[in-house]
């Protein structure tokens, strides 16, 4: 039988973050808002409405880790939790779970794909695009 994946890995590094709003009214669980909000902007989403939509359009894949058994919450609920936690500890609880990502391979390099992507029609040299250099 397979085993669903773990969010664990993921979510842990949040768990610093405590949930603002009264607990008799949450009706989405803070974890499940914070992978949703994560998975969507990793994507590409761009505001609270491409991330709702971006959620309600990939359940499946989201319940592989969680139950979001009231499904997705409208984009304004999204707006108002995410702008009522604390800004400087969600930086630190991201940046501390990409520094996770990190361990096992320290000499990653990102590339910029769009740069490289324009290589050609630009006329631009790909390792000297981020300086400006032309060709």
């Amino acid at each position: 039988m397979d085993h669903p994946p773990d969010a664990t890995s993921l979510l842990h590094h949040f768990a610093a973050l405590k949930d603002p709003r009264q607990r008799a009214k949450v009706v989405y669980p803070l974890p499940e808002i914070l992978l949703l909000v994560l998975c969507a902007t990793i994507v590409g989403a761009e505001d609270f409405v491409e991330i709702a939509h971006w959620g309600a359009t990939h359940m499946d894949f989201l319940r592989r880790f969680l139950p979001y058994k009231d499904g997705i919450p409208s984009h304004d609920a999204l707006n108002d939790l995410i702008n009522a936690l604390n800004p400087k500890l969600f930086s630190e609880c991201f940046i501390a779970w990409v520094s996770g990502l990190r361990d096992g391979d320290p000499d990653i390099v990102a590339i910029d794909g769009k740069a490289s992507r324009c290589v050609s029609a630009c006329n631009f040299d790909p390792l000297s695009r981020g300086i400006g250099v032309q060709n």
